[in-house]
């Protein structure tokens, strides 16, 4: 009874700079702006007495994989550093495709992003070929930007040069456990792969070579957009759990929430509850870029916050 990922949250630090970036290095306009209520601090997990902003934006009208931004009066931290780099948990980065992965990573780095190399070659199936490349916006936040190079007819068409957002990527340190909580609420492996080799080093940006458990999953086995995305650093069983959840809230910069639209509320937050999603607040009011919605917002099985939205 829920939907794929409708829209992410992004903590950023300045929100006409991000605006701007996302306009210029992704194509995506703003589809509207405005103050952010304090009736939104207990389902967001913010001190009430802070001023915010929001912006949404989107590369078409589809009401699909949508970015949120949100600002506010005091600064915030980076949720992601080198210190929790190989065994944090929470969201993590995330993927769009593109016409052409060159052009978007020198698009994201004119517009005031970075990125620390071309994109790479990598092979995901026998049947799917991408150039793949890891670039990270103004405030550090972390855009997968690719292109195929072979089977994107199995994607379907692109109707603009940037996507909207194809997969929310997720750092975990227990893989099967997230694939089954998310399976349970309709996703469904897309492709399970241990990623191992030369050019994963330079494509993810490591201080060392790496291997990586990565499972990808598509909702109901047939919506592209708005897919989740598990991955682990394997041989790094000896660094303690690192978990963003309590940091993960505003104002800090970073991916805060997922957005999943739902037909039945009360039945889906049981469903969440009995999977073991932690239940933080529940209230109807006006939701930023969804208009009136019954909201309940949990924290997920690494931490990760989701926003479950029945509009009114």
């Amino acid at each position: 009874m829920l939907s794929e990922v409708k829209a992410v949250t992004l903590g950023v630090s300045n929100l006409q700079r991000a605006c701007t970036f996302y306009q210029n290095a992704l194509g995506y306009r703003v589809q509207t702006r405005g103050a952010l209520t304090s009736a939104l601090a207990p389902l967001w997990r913010f001190d009430a007495s802070l001023n915010g902003e929001y912006a949404l934006l989107a590369p078409d009208d589809s009401g699909l994989g949508r970015i949120r931004l949100v600002s506010f009066d005091q600064p915030g931290q980076p949720l992601w550093n080198a210190d929790n780099l190989y065994n944090g948990s929470g969201f993590y980065a995330l993927n769009f495709r593109c016409r052409d992965a060159l052009a978007t990573m020198q698009a994201v780095t004119a517009a005031g992003g970075s990125s620390a190399h071309a994109p790479s070659y990598w092979e995901v199936s026998d049947e799917v070929a991408v150039r793949d490349s890891i670039n990270d916006d103004p405030d550090g936040i972390r855009l997968d930007v690719f292109s195929y190079e072979k089977g994107g007819d199995l994607r379907g068409p692109l109707n603009t040069d940037v996507s909207v957002v194809q997969t929310v990527a997720i750092a975990t340190r227990n893989v099967p456990r997230s694939v089954a909580f998310y399976n349970a609420l309709g996703f469904e492996v897309l492709f399970d792969r241990v990623l191992d080799f030369p050019e994963l080093q330079t494509l993810l940006g490591t201080d060392r070579p790496v291997r990586i458990h990565n499972v990808n999953m598509i909702k109901d086995g047939h919506i592209v957009p708005g897919r989740v995305e598990m991955f682990a650093y394997l041989d790094m069983e000896h660094l303690p759990d690192a978990p963003l959840q309590d940091s993960a809230v505003p104002p800090n910069i970073g991916i805060l929430s997922a957005s999943l639209l739902s037909d039945a509320l009360d039945a889906d937050v049981a469903q969440l509850q009995q999977l073991g999603a932690h239940l933080i607040a529940r209230d109807t009011l006006e939701v930023p870029g969804f208009g009136r919605c019954a909201i309940a917002t949990l924290l997920g099985p690494d931490g990760e916050q989701l926003e479950l939205l029945q509009p009114a």
